[in-house]
């Protein structure tokens, strides 16, 4: 007979015992089983304490042992670990525990998952605990993992070699959770990751209800231009967040923008162009200010010719006097710069040239940008404008230029 059956024949005789003793068993029977079960547990080999627990999730009593069983079951693995880091018995044995505790609840054993969690590398196990906190008390650990994700995102960022399914367990615990405490974490995971961690990070993010609109702005404010530009990509994307806030967003976007135009960074023209276009959905004419600093800071700059022409047609959007103002100055100072060199062009053309041909001197971003102020001032529709788009339609433009001046007269409010 084995070890282990003697050990049953020996528990069975120590429950007969403790019911004939009067007024002792409802003090101490649930004591004396986890005792008993314990010792067995104990001295059994590492497949045996895989049956030891199987045994005792079966007793009738087990509701006043089989939490606590189960911890020890954990402590086990933990000390042994080493020993068996991958073994079949030992992640069986683990992931009994593990259901156990969350069967019965066992909030005591909260530290000692968190601990299993961090020390196997197993993702059955990984993801049984994470499985489990949820249902008890996980106060404790909610901030441990916002930590633990915030300097895994660290370690990442610096090279370290990572198991990188950590990340995604990780979350997994996070968005059952739900709490907005850990949306900086996510976010840095967000920035981070990419491909499929990338969009995992991004999906428990928004499964997270909180005022994700207002964390999104502190980033546009303090952050740097890659995370100005995630947290507004995200809150673009974010259900919970009304147009009107969006347009706030953009607002802000643009105002820290206006810092950064110096740097050269990708992310700052992106982030400049995306503000400009939700600036134009809403026409948020709250944002002239700042659209009209983009609009001066890059007229002088070569390099932000783009910036400049999408700032032209975004104050088009933003029913203004005095956006109407400043572009009609701009456009009557293109057209006397063109009308100079139209002049000093005649006079340079042989006879037999044609005066049309001249128009191909014309710098193609400078046509670009002839064309942008010509459509913002038919939207915008102001009279006082009429001037600047007449002359316009008679100078020596391309056609498409006064045939969009014709037109924006037309727009004109008379």
């Amino acid at each position: 007979m084995s070890f282990f059956v003697k050990s049953k024949a020996a528990l069975l005789l120590l429950l007969i015992v403790v019911l004939l003793v009067p007024g002792l068993e409802a003090q101490t029977s649930g004591e004396t089983i986890l005792h008993s079960y314990e010792w067995v547990f104990i001295r059994s080999s590492l497949s045996d304490k895989v049956n030891v627990l199987v045994d005792a999730a079966n007793d009738e009593a087990a509701d006043q042992f089989y939490g606590t069983l189960c911890e020890l079951a954990l402590r086990f693995a933990l000390e042994n670990a080493p020993v068996f880091p991958v073994h079949s018995d030992m992640i069986s044995l683990t992931v009994i525990a593990i259901r156990g505790i969350r069967t019965y609840v066992y909030n005591p054993a909260v530290e000692t998952l968190w601990q299993v969690f961090l020390r196997f590398p197993d993702n059955v196990i990984r993801y049984e605990v994470i499985n489990t906190l949820p249902l008890l008390d996980y106060s404790l650990l909610l901030n441990r993992f916002n930590d633990f994700l915030a300097a895994q995102n660290h370690r990442y960022s610096s090279g370290t070699d990572l198991d990188l399914q950590l990340f995604p367990a990780v979350f997994g615990f996070l968005g059952s959770i739900g709490d907005d405490s850990s949306y900086p974490a996510l976010f840095n995971a967000a920035l981070l990751l990419s491909g499929d961690l990338q969009n995992a990070a991004v999906d428990t993010l928004f499964a997270i209800e909180g005022d994700f609109f207002s964390f999104a702005r502190d980033i546009i404010l303090q952050g740097s231009p890659a995370e100005k530009l995630l947290a507004f990509q995200l809150a673009l994307d974010w259900d919970g967040i009304a147009e009107e806030q969006k347009a706030q967003l953009a607002e802000a976007a643009l105002e820290a923008a206006l810092t950064l135009q110096n740097e050269n960074l990708s992310e700052v023209p992106e982030l400049i162009e995306l503000s400009f276009a939700v600036i134009r959905e809403y026409e948020w004419v709250r944002a002239l200010p700042q659209v009209l600093g983009h609009y001066h800071r890059s007229l002088n700059d070569p390099s932000w010719k783009q910036i400049l022409v999408s700032a032209v047609y975004s104050l088009g959007f933003l029913k203004s006097v005095e956006a109407a103002q400043v572009l009609s100055i701009q456009l009557g100072l293109i057209n006397s710069r063109f009308t100079i060199h139209e002049s000093q062009e005649t006079q340079d053309i042989p006879e037999t040239q044609d005066i049309q041909d001249t128009q191909d001197d014309i710098p193609e971003p400078e046509m670009e940008l002839v064309f942008a102020l010509i459509n913002a001032l038919g939207q915008l529709g102001y009279r006082a404008s009429s001037a600047v788009l007449h002359d316009t339609s008679t100078l020596s433009y391309p056609d498409t230029i006064t045939e969009a001046a014709r037109n924006a007269l037309a727009d004109l409010q008379w």
